[in-house]
């Protein structure tokens, strides 16, 4: 009964469009019928270009009533069906669903400022994703375009099929509207360009106001110089001479008002200007990354009566207040508190903020109780005994989590291809090592142990320059000591910043114009 139902309201809206027919207002229309609760999407106009059904981007928004995020300089739009994500590039054969790459027979078509999609292949797509389970195609009289024409003079009283020109210049190309007497079937229209400097138009079948033609207004400077008209028996022909570099061309057919539509396509050019700011925007050093090691049910190292987790947050909250109060840094902690997060998380934390910079501060411990001083790391296979021996030891935090399968291939082959992928930031990150060992220097007790490279967890997977500090040995006296007193850990946190803010002096020198 329900189908039933349906079927007549389809008939019915046929019938009522029917009805105006003889005025010669064609219309067609696309109507979706939604997969998940088989209601109907409000129709959608279909246009004929280049001789094939397109609809508009806009008018399937509309019709979903959902919005798209638009990106003009790269003619790409993206929006959401359902829950699935499009992303259409206009002059693409493919159409992006998820991650999944449609190709479809014919292109997706920017005109006028708007984007087409070739019908029959987007709703295949539709179909295939499980969006659509039914289509109709309507064609009829549209109630607003027969209002129109009652009012307008009406082309179809001329004695010739074509009416009239006009020239149009956009930002992305110019639009020329052919305007036709509504008795001229515009399906054949050919349009193409020669030597990039004519654009032929033939019109078979068609007969041209060529007086009126030829008196086209043409804008100054524009992409059109000339135009003329000319009968060649049954055939009309219009002929545009150009300016400059074109692209190509591209034919609509619209049915209320009755004419044609051809888009000459400029090459746009890019500011690159703009995009070397884009880029130095993503590379300005905005946002650091604030990793105090170990945490919660892991202590960490131990020794003369102080735990590491305890010392290095202490310093990460310091040296965090520091560039929040003196800096617009934008400063992100991996903990606050003394909770434990795993190896694994802490990086994803700092790739989803997008930081800049990643630290990771620790405090080392050797069963050599007179080994002494401090230290920073670098993401790499460990080159000494001593460098492995550090790493192991704040590897060893991965026994303490819940589920460690995802560190169950964390062989040497597979630190080396880390490694490598981190191979863009190697220098940055050499650079800040450096600069925070130099500051260590001026302003801690104890060795300067210089930079290092091991194959610390805690950094694989960071998208950023990152570094692991050693801030001292718990398990010697004289450090212990030092690292429980709060000045001097203050003076630790100092001097990690004037490192951070001598690196981002540097850094930025590089990125300026």
């Amino acid at each position: 009964m329900l189908i039933m139902t349906r079927a007549h309201k389809i008939i019915f809206v046929i019938l009522l469009l029917l009805m105006a027919s003889s005025l010669q207002a064609r219309r067609t229309e696309l109507i979706l019928q939604k997969a998940a609760d088989d209601r109907y999407v409000p129709a959608i106009p279909v246009y004929q270009i280049n001789q094939y059904n397109y609809i508009a981007v806009k008018d399937v928004l509309d019709a979903y009533k959902i919005s798209a995020f638009l990106n003009p300089a790269v003619r790409k739009s993206v929006f959401r069906l359902g829950r699935l994500k499009f992303k259409v590039t206009a002059y693409n054969h493919h159409i992006m669903v998820e991650d999944k790459t449609f190709q479809m027979s014919h292109t997706v078509i920017f005109f006028d400022g708007e984007t087409y999609l070739p019908m029959d292949d987007f709703v295949a797509i539709l179909k295939q994703v499980g969006l659509v389970s039914g289509v109709t195609l309507l064609s009829g009289t549209d109630t607003a375009d027969l209002m129109v024409q009652k009012t307008e003079k009406h082309p179809e009283l001329s004695p010739f099929d074509i009416v009239s020109a006009s020239i149009e210049e956009r930002q992305n190309g110019t639009v020329i509207r052919i305007r036709t007497a509504n008795r001229y079937d515009a399906k054949s229209v050919k349009a193409w360009i020669n030597r990039e400097e004519w654009l032929y138009v033939t019109l078979p079948g068609a007969t041209v106001n060529k007086p009126l033609l030829d008196k086209t207004k043409v804008p100054k400077k524009g992409t059109i110089r000339t135009v003329t008209a000319d009968q060649l028996n049954g055939t009309s022909q219009l002929t545009f001479r150009l300016r400059g570099t074109v692209e190509g061309v591209d034919v609509l057919h619209r049915d209320s008002p009755p004419e044609i539509l051809l888009t000459i396509r400029r090459p746009y050019t890019i500011d690159q200007s703009h995009y070397l700011d884009q880029e130095r925007a993503k590379w300005k050093l905005d946002k650091i990354v604030l990793d105090a090691g170990h945490g919660g049910h892991d202590p960490g190292a131990r020794g003369n009566g102080a735990k590491e987790k305890d010392i290095v947050l202490d310093v990460v909250k310091r040296l965090g207040k520091l560039i929040e109060t003196r800096t617009d840094i934008e400063v992100v902690y991996t903990r606050k508190t003394d909770v434990f997060i795993p190896l694994w998380e802490r990086t994803k934390i700092a790739n989803e903020a997008k930081g800049k910079v990643f630290l990771s501060v620790h405090v080392n411990a050797n069963k050599n109780r007179r080994a002494s001083g401090f230290e920073t790391y670098l993401l790499r296979p460990g080159k000494t005994d001593a460098a492995v021996a550090v790493a192991e030891m704040e590897n060893a935090v991965i026994k303490l989590e819940k589920s460690s399968n995802q560190y169950s291939k964390l062989n040497a082959e597979q630190l080396i291809l880390a490694t490598m992928a981190q191979s863009t930031f190697v220098q940055q990150s050499e650079t800040l090592a450096d600069l925070i060992q130099s500051e260590f220097d001026k302003k801690l007790v104890g060795q300067n142990r210089g930079v290092k490279q091991a194959g610390f967890v805690v950094l694989i997977g960071a998208s950023m320059p990152n570094v692991l500090i050693e801030l001292g040995f718990i398990s010697n006296k004289n450090d212990a000591k030092r690292l429980k007193q709060a000045a001097y850990r203050q003076k630790a946190a100092e001097a990690i910043f004037k490192a951070l803010m001598k690196y981002k002096t540097r850094h930025e020198k590089l990125l300026a114009p």
